[in-house]
């Protein structure tokens, strides 16, 4: 066997604009490749050659929403949605409640608001809606709220099994395929906004599937839909 040939130093200049480009450098390195960027211009170019291609790459791609495992899992580290146990489950609290930093801030923000509002105008209100869902042959029940695009879900009643989660669905009246916007949570609320495209309306359903722990690993409902509920005006 033979050894595989070093790289030359044209090659080794190609490999670190691919890695810097690729986003693969950390630390030193990192910074070291920063500045060869900013004085010689051949790296540059390379630099700058190898984003056009991972570009190309990217135009062929067909955008999906990330499963709700991950989305969750983001939504736990920026602190929009309360990990297991992390509230005191006999603490009651209305569902529209957030933490009174957060609330503080609304306040103030309507208080704005009603300063910019012209003479003789009224403010357009945002129509709210709402879903019951309850799980079939269970004690589980579910709600849904949505205040403009802001929506709210609470489990009301009942705790899924621990190795299993329940996952919301999306449905638009078109026939679309249903599209999952987070996992129910087992204790606290859930808080988002809705993602571009999914729009509240009367002929929206919400729907609820049994899922394994962490939700749909595929992006689609791999467990049996346990409840389905129209979006009705609040």
């Amino acid at each position: 066997m033979t050894e595989d040939a070093p790289l030359t130093p044209l090659e080794e200049d190609e490999a670190l604009a691919a890695e810097l480009a690729l986003g693969l450098l950390e630390g030193d390195d990192l910074a070291a490749a920063n500045d060869r960027m900013a004085q010689d211009v051949a790296f540059a170019q390379a630099v700058r050659g190898w984003h056009e291609r991972l570009a190309g790459m990217a135009e062929n791609l067909t955008p999906v929403m990330a499963p709700a495992r991950a989305r969750h899992a983001i939504r736990e580290r920026l602190g929009h949605a309360s990990p297991p146990l992390s509230n005191d489950p006999t603490e009651r609290r209305a569902w529209w409640r957030g933490p009174m930093g957060a609330f503080g801030g609304l306040l103030g923000a309507a208080a704005l608001a009603v300063l910019f509002i012209l003479p003789g105008q009224d403010p357009v209100p945002q129509p709210g809606f709402q879903a019951e869902l309850q799980v079939q042959d269970s004690n589980m029940r579910v709600a849904a709220r949505l205040d403009g695009r802001e929506m709210e879900i609470a489990m009301e009643g009942g705790t899924p099994p621990v190795d299993r989660d329940l996952e919301i669905w999306w449905i638009k009246p078109d026939g679309s395929a249903p599209i999952s916007i987070g996992l129910v949570p087992r204790d606290g609320n859930l808080r988002m906004i809705l993602p571009e495209g999914l729009d509240p309306a009367d002929d929206i359903k919400i729907a609820l599937s049994d899922e394994p722990l962490g939700g749909s690993p595929t992006g689609q409902a791999t467990g049996p839909v346990v409840a389905i509920s129209d979006l009705t005006r609040s």
